[in-house]
């Protein structure tokens, strides 16, 4: 079949060569250079108006750079590193980020506006109304240049979350697929955020409810991503036992192994690969049902649950390598008990390589399936664990959202659940983690907690305006809250968690002046501290991290200034002595170079480099 298309263009860029070579004046071929870009330009995707914003206008002037608010630090733990609070227009930090995290980030998360029209999106300080003729456009110009630098900042290994509503979603889709490629797209998880029951859930006219967002996500290199941990989905265990009844389905947990018994070592046999099962006794071992236990400790069924969770069991009859030599062990040792157990090194499953207790009931050696293995103790109760795919449902998550943190926002705050589910599936707990539409901070609240529960160092770094003092009164305040601890108006306490913050705005150095003695590169040297401590996760303290900018400074380091230091950041121009290199190494002080790259290209911009 002919590409019509196609054909259209090549009669017309026929017709154009003919044109060229009418008028050849300077004028007429740039003029026709241009038609011929835009005939040639891309013709499947998405093609859009490209605006510019004022942001953009300001770095053809000025350098953006850090400016740390000292008196917003916040240290509790000295051995861990520092999270980043960054203040002022996400793309002037992007900008920065760039030339500190290129490569380093291994997971984004991101909830940018939906452009719903109800002023949500700002656009060169105006909000976008749904009568714009240009909204979609002013979107996806704003997105693609932060997307774009968003990919250049994941590390090889990494993945960008970016969440999102049914406006945007078919332009955001084909905007990632051109940003990070469509072989990288990973999947669109739906999570159900809001219960559609009764009156309310958003439903108008003829359309239908909406309770539903998007989560797009994509690898920066899908051949490097590392296998994400799994996603998980929980039911305190009962009431799977309550749902099963009322939905007229069998239960076969009904079991439960009241007493062990003593161990009575009989033989062994051997697995397909040669290595010892051996196999026990179990005198005096108790196994009563469910309904037993109720009546001889006159208690609920549910009492029983939470009290023998972790005993309860199904005898199946399952059928394996290893039960069926148990089988044949226990007729040549002419074991008669009822209960027995072996213990083994399994070579596969999710015991592999470590010693592991099986137990058996009866003749045939039916196997006990404990319902601990299909569950999870959390604080004592038992949760039935069920793996997701790509719906999520979050409305049990949702009752309390607009005061987690102790920090009311009303508007697009999302539950710390989900956050610390993103932030738990990425297999690192060293990861570092940006969100550039931070809002009032949850992607950082649900590291600190998530670092809290399993031990983790992870940091982030967390970008947004001060629009309404957003950054100051809520961002920073929650951040602070979940720190420092914290107790709510009715009176329930949450306590602290380790972790260092710090809080920078971005500024301006002008790249011209009046005054015949202004340098740019003095001004930014002003500013290098900032990018050290951003790069490396730190603080320069001038004693355990300390800042080296000229010979003089290196002239000034003695052994007693140095008495605490560990590291030292020197900038690539100074020229360290062999005395010095040789203290440093004596005293065990590490020495970083400060790279020449951080305002290189601005510097060769207005003729000082």
């Amino acid at each position: 079949m002919a590409n019509l298309s196609q054909e259209k263009r090549k009669r017309m860029l026929e017709f154009l060569q003919q044109i060229r070579a009418e008028h050849t004046d300077d004028t007429s071929i740039i003029a026709i250079n241009e038609i011929e870009s835009e005939l040639t330009s891309k013709k499947y995707g998405l093609v859009w108006e490209e605006h510019t914003e004022e942001v953009d206008e300001q770095i053809k002037h000025n350098v953006p750079v850090f400016t740390e608010v000292s008196d917003k630090i916040i240290t509790s733990d000295e051995t861990l590193p520092y999270n980043f609070l960054l203040e002022g227009d996400n793309l002037h930090s992007l900008k920065l980020l760039e030339k500190t995290h290129k490569g380093k980030i291994d997971l984004i998360y991101i909830d940018p506006p939906y452009n719903t029209g109800n002023e949500d999106f700002m656009y060169d300080d105006k909000y976008i109304s749904e009568e714009d003729g240009f909204r979609h456009s002013k979107w996806i110009s704003f997105m693609y240049e932060r997307l774009r630098i968003a990919k250049d900042l994941l590390s090889y290994k990494g993945a960008i979350f970016i969440q999102i509503n049914e406006i945007e979603f078919a332009q955001l889709k084909m905007l990632c697929d051109d940003v990070f490629g469509e072989e990288n797209f990973l999947n669109i998880v739906s999570v159900n955020m809001k219960n559609i029951a009764g009156a309310s859930g958003g439903g108008e006219d003829k359309k239908f409810k909406k309770n539903c967002e998007y989560i797009l996500v994509y690898a920066k290199d899908y051949s490097m991503l590392p296998l994400f941990n799994g996603t998980y989905q929980y039911k305190e265990m009962y009431s799977v036992v309550e749902q099963y009844r009322t939905e007229g389905k069998n239960w076969h947990y009904t079991s439960v192994l009241v007493e062990e018994g003593e161990k009575e070592y009989i033989g062994s046999t051997v697995d397909g690969n040669g290595d010892e099962i051996k196999i026990y006794k179990r005198k005096n071992s108790i196994v009563k049902s469910i309904r037993q236990i109720m009546t001889d400790e006159s208690i609920s069924e549910k009492e029983v649950y939470y009290k023998y969770g972790h005993r309860i069991f199904e005898a199946k009859d399952a059928q394996s390598s290893i039960r069926t030599r148990v089988i044949k062990a226990k007729k040549e040792y002419g074991i008669s008990d009822d209960i027995i157990s072996i213990e083994y090194v399994p070579k596969t499953g999710k015991n592999k390589g470590v010693l592991y207790e099986q137990f058996y009931k009866g003749d045939k050696c039916r196997l006990f399936a404990w319902l601990r293995d299909i569950s999870e103790d959390i604080d004592g109760v038992l949760y039935k664990k069920e793996l997701q795919g790509t719906y999520w449902d979050y409305t049990s998550k949702i009752n309390n959202l607009t005061k987690e943190g102790n920090v009311e926002f009303s508007k697009g705050k999302k539950p710390v659940a989900l956050l610390q589910q993103i932030v738990s599936l990425y297999p690192s707990k060293t990861a570092t983690i940006l969100d550039f539409f931070a809002g009032s901070g949850t992607t950082g609240h649900s590291v600190i907690a998530q670092n809290a529960e399993d031990g983790g160092t992870r940091r982030f770094i967390l970008c947004t305006n001060n629009e309404n003092n957003i950054c100051e009164e809520k961002t920073y305040v929650r951040l602070s809250n979940v720190i420092k601890g914290y107790t709510t108006d009715k009176g329930k306490v949450f306590a602290p968690n380790p972790a260092n913050l710090k809080y920078f705005k971005t500024d301006f150095v002008p790249k011209t002046s009046d005054d015949e003695d202004y340098s740019v590169s003095d001004k930014l040297l002003e500013h290098i501290a900032e990018m050290v401590e951003l790069q490396h996760g730190t603080k320069i303290d001038n004693e355990k991290h300390i800042l080296v900018l000229t010979d003089e400074m290196a002239d000034g380091l003695t052994e007693e200034k140095l008495a605490n230091c560990e590291q030292l950041y020197v900038s690539v121009s100074v020229l360290l002595t062999t005395e010095q290199e040789r203290m440093f190494k004596k005293m065990g002080i590490e020495v970083l170079t400060i790279p020449d790259y951080y305002f290189e290209s601005e510097l060769l911009e207005v003729g000082e480099r």
